[in-house]
């Protein structure tokens, strides 16, 4: 009886600890993919080679062009629902304002549980939450 009981307590204990490990990865990977689309603005607004830059979303990984530096994200979470003006999976940013035309939402989400995401919202003036 003892070792049932002991059995049922830590897979619970398990289960928790899995469970916030992977609430943390989507986080974690939610808060990258945010940076990275703040980098990319920033390298635009700063003039940096008097280019545009802007940011490829794919399942798992972001891409910043036109320098193809590649960020992945957990393997636990991807990338899905990518709804941005004008279609496509692209934003780029305009010199001097930092705006984009590519405004819309897209969702980080963990695959094991597709109800569990976050969704990031892009607005015009390129911002990124």
């Amino acid at each position: 009886m003892a070792i049932a009981i002991g059995a049922i307590v830590v897979t619970i204990i398990t289960l928790s600890f899995g469970k916030l490990n992977s609430e943390q990865a989507l986080d974690k990977s939610a808060m990258t993919v945010v940076s990275v689309l703040d980098e990319a603005r920033s390298l635009t607004l700063a003039s940096l080679n008097a280019t545009r830059y802007g940011v490829r979303l794919e399942d798992s990984q972001v891409i910043i062009l036109p320098t193809y530096a590649t960020t992945t994200i957990n393997a636990l979470v991807g990338i899905r629902n990518i709804n941005l003006n004008g279609g496509g999976d692209t934003v780029y940013f305009e010199r001097l304002s930092g705006a984009t035309l590519q405004s819309g939402t897209f969702e980080v989400y963990l695959k094991n549980s597709s109800t569990t995401f976050r969704t990031i919202s892009i607005n015009t003036n390129g911002l990124a939450e």
